[in-house]
């Protein structure tokens, strides 16, 4: 017998009906995705929370572990225990299924979509990979991965640094950096072995990843009680991995541009040129492994863990400059808040109206928007939707900061989508159901923001802009304050106005209209009759053509036929009343 135990939510607000595995955003739709345990994806706006459309069924009855986006967003690609990998379209149409286990259950940990290949771990202490060129046929088996086999236990996560830096993370610790093009490993790192780390331990989770027998359950359907233990075994275990993209060529300098996580709450810092661990500090105590997100810009860094507890640390100077011993020290603390209830399972950031929000999905079947500065915004599937424009304010140097972010990551966005790879043909317009169906036209006005989402209203907006930079009204004279639909008037004294002379034709008008006299006028001006102009008889016949002539005298027939068929009828139920 097998019992599946199910969390009580009682009244409070859900998102799935089962725990949610990963959550992404899609910066070209304004739109955000989430998966379950249940394999189903669920398809919400950002702007509003709205619900739009949902997958159900997507790997039969195998949970979504992880998932991820081309980099066009214009394809969704989901891995499940199943061993399998499938490439989506938005409008629900799966174009290929990667066989990532070759015909065996697997627990598939993260997707990488890179301009040439996919790669696949989390399982197996090799990479798997399958070229884009292959992806002809429905079905596509991976291929061999040059570099063989370099990891001591299975390869949990992964991240990329163009133009060909590849780091792949294990549950022993260990980091092996590549070359993606040549796909030969350049060296290993490690964290320092002579450093104790006296905290609660995650070994459960990592005998079960680093097991080749392990069945399906996973860091999210756990809880933080499951990882109490003291065994420091497998302490150092690498769950996620980040470069700080934006900054440029800080690894020659000697500053940090790899961030890891996992293991017993420890966050490390490294330098991928000099192979050097360059910080680490305990970002959460005794709850286990955490995870991790950063934004485009390397500002902020956002871990979770398995209390649903979620801390945002300012790291734009944080292991900057080059050191030969290694920090301890953290970086500052912005926020400390605990949006959910159990085990914390996905971050992910993004950028709206200027402002930098933070995503995070939960086994307690949560989906929550928040800000950067630690507020709640929604929880998507709540009843009541919430406008990203009516996001609680903050001071004016925090704001322009935020602005400032949000165009160099807009920037970033179209700079990466210009060279980025297309998984089979996307669509040449956007999915029919991107776009929502709102119940009622007054509810859609409401709920989305015409000046910010259409290409229209951008437009309409910055031509208004130049034109109040082009024209002064009123000739620089102050103008008097006042409200309603005439504010804009100004309301002053009437200036005298001057008699003009009348002009010589007003004054003498024999002298230009004389000629125009009543006797040249015609008095009664008779027009020629109907009968008069005629030139010929009228007929129909040659005015119509023969079939409608034809189809008229037909019609007339019958109705003369069913009147005399009628009358008939009349008479006879009149011959018989007289008889009676």
């Amino acid at each position: 017998m097998l019992l599946e135990m199910k969390q009580e939510t009682g009244r409070k607000v859900t998102s799935h009906g089962k725990a949610v595995t990963c959550v992404l955003y899609n910066s070209a739709f304004k739109q955000v995705i989430s998966s379950d345990t249940g394999s189903t994806v669920t398809f919400w706006l950002i702007d509003t929370g709205q619900k739009i459309k949902q997958f159900t069924g997507c790997h039969g009855n195998a949970e979504i572990s992880t998932m991820t986006l081309d980099a066009t967003e214009t394809r969704l690609l989901t891995g499940s225990t199943d061993g399998t990998v499938k490439i989506w379209d938005f409008n629900g149409h799966c174009h290929h299924k990667l066989n990532v286990g070759r015909d065996r259950a697997v627990d598939i940990s993260q997707i990488m979509v890179l301009k040439r290949t996919i790669l696949v771990t989390g399982w197996d202490r090799i990479i798997t990979v399958f070229r884009l060129s292959s992806l002809t046929q429905f079905f596509v088996l991976p291929a061999e991965w040059k570099g063989g086999v370099q990891h001591q236990d299975d390869i949990l996560c992964a991240a990329f640094l163009p133009p060909h830096t590849l780091v792949t993370g294990s549950c022993g610790g260990e980091i092996v950096v590549w070359n993606n093009s040549t796909e030969n490993a350049y060296f290993k790192m490690y964290p320092d072995p002579q450093q104790s780390l006296k905290s609660k331990s995650d070994t459960l989770l990592l005998q079960q990843l680093s097991s080749s027998r392990r069945t399906s359950c996973r860091r999210h359907t756990m809880s933080v009680a499951d990882f109490y233990d003291t065994d420091t075994e497998c302490n150092n275990a690498i769950t996620k991995l980040l470069f700080l993209e934006a900054r440029k060529n800080i690894s020659v300098t000697g500053g940090a541009n790899l961030v890891s996580c996992g293991g017993v709450g420890y966050v490390r810092f490294w330098n991928t040129l000099k192979s050097q661990l360059m910080a680490e500090f305990e970002a959460h105590s005794g709850v286990g492994a955490i995870i991790m997100a950063i934004d485009k810009m390397s500002q902020y860094l956002i871990t979770g863990d398995l209390a649903g507890w979620v801390k945002i640390w300012n790291i734009q100077d944080y292991c900057l400059g080059s050191s030969e011993n290694k920090g301890t020290q953290p970086p500052p603390l912005i926020r400390s808040f605990q949006p959910h209830d159990d085990c914390v399972t996905c971050l992910e950031t993004c950028v709206r109206s200027s402002c930098l929000l933070i995503l995070s999905s939960s086994s307690d079947c949560s989906v929550v928007l928040s800000d950067v500065y630690g507020t709640t915004i929604g929880i998507f599937g709540q009843e009541k939707h919430w406008r990203i424009e009516n996001a609680p304010s903050h001071s004016k140097g925090e704001q322009n900061q935020d602005e400032n972010v949000g165009q160099r990551e807009e920037k970033d966005d179209i700079l990466r989508k210009k060279e980025a790879p297309v998984l089979g043909e996307p669509s040449p317009k956007p999915p029919e159901q991107a776009i929502p169906d709102m119940e009622d036209t007054e509810k859609s006005v409401n709920m989305i923001s015409p000046w910010e989402n259409t290409i229209l209203g951008k437009k309409y907006k910055e031509s208004k802009i130049q034109k109040g930079k082009k024209h002064k009204f009123f000739n620089g004279k102050t103008m008097q304050n006042s409200t309603g639909t005439f504010r804009s008037l100004n309301i002053g004294a009437l200036e005298d106005v001057v008699e003009m002379n009348k002009p010589d034709f007003v004054l003498n008008p024999d002298k230009y209209f004389g000629e125009m006299t009543e006797e040249k006028c015609p008095e009664n001006l008779k027009l020629p009759t109907l009968s008069e102009t005629l030139k010929a008889v009228f007929d129909e016949k040659s005015l119509f053509p023969k079939e409608i002539l034809d189809r008229e005298q037909k019609a007339r027939q019958l109705c003369e036929q069913m009147c005399n068929e009628g009358k008939m009828k009349r008479n006879k139920k009149q011959a018989k009343m007289k008889e009676k």
